[in-house]
């Protein structure tokens, strides 16, 4: 199989993570169906709780985090499903205003290299379902995913050197650090493993919330 091949087949298996991920997400609003397991309550470093539904779908363990916001006068939850506890992801570092670069942003990019494994894409998809501006989006900035280089595929490509004029560029990539940083309005996400970059992701969304 060529290398164009192997692009195709890449992408065919990431908008099958995306199917399965949208299921477990509608999975997760269903927790008191059977698939609740236990509840954590975390204390962040500022003193707000925290609270984890402990769900099993399959032999997949979820943790959603509730999430309380208010639009229009009107409190609404959100369950956001993640593959990992706070204690779990403190072997990433993050750096300071990342979630002021983000949150501010009037629209984002999530990006990653086509050549990397499905499993890379979970994060990306996790992120983006918390940032992005579908119904279960807390953040409701406009969002939409994109690749390093150019693919087979009418996708957008966009790299650290997009990130201006308001819009940020968020960069999932393989290295040899756990660490969550910036250059300019480029926010990385780095991981030393495919767990490990899932971990570095999970960081972040933890970092918008300010549970950690």
């Amino acid at each position: 199989m060529d290398e164009m091949q192997n692009k195709r087949a890449s992408i065919i298996v990431i908008a099958l993570i995306v199917v399965l991920v949208g299921f477990i997400v509608f999975v997760s609003f269903t927790y008191g169906k059977g698939f609740l397991t236990g509840k954590h309550i975390y204390e962040s470093p500022s003193g707000d709780q925290f609270t984890f539904i402990e769900n099993k779908v399959g032999e997949l363990t979820l943790y959603d985090l509730q999430v309380y916001t208010e639009q229009s006068g009107v409190e609404h939850l959100y369950q956001i499903p993640l593959r990992n506890l706070p204690k779990d992801v403190k072997i990433v570092s993050f750096e300071d205003g990342i979630q002021k670069k983000v949150l501010e942003s009037r629209g984002v990019f999530i990006t990653l290299d086509p050549n990397l494994k499905a499993q890379a894409t979970l994060g990306a998809i996790e992120i983006a379902s918390v940032i992005g501006t579908a119904e279960f989006g807390v953040f409701k900035i406009p969002t939409q995913g994109a690749f390093i280089e150019k693919t087979d595929i009418d996708y957008p490509v966009k790299t650290c050197d997009d990130a201006k004029d308001g819009v940020s560029v968020v960069l999932l990539k393989l290295g040899d650090k756990n660490k969550v940083y910036s250059q300019g309005d480029c926010i990385i996400v780095e991981g030393d493993s495919y767990d490990n970059l899932l971990k570095s992701s999970e960081r972040l969304i933890f970092g918008l919330f300010n549970v950690l």
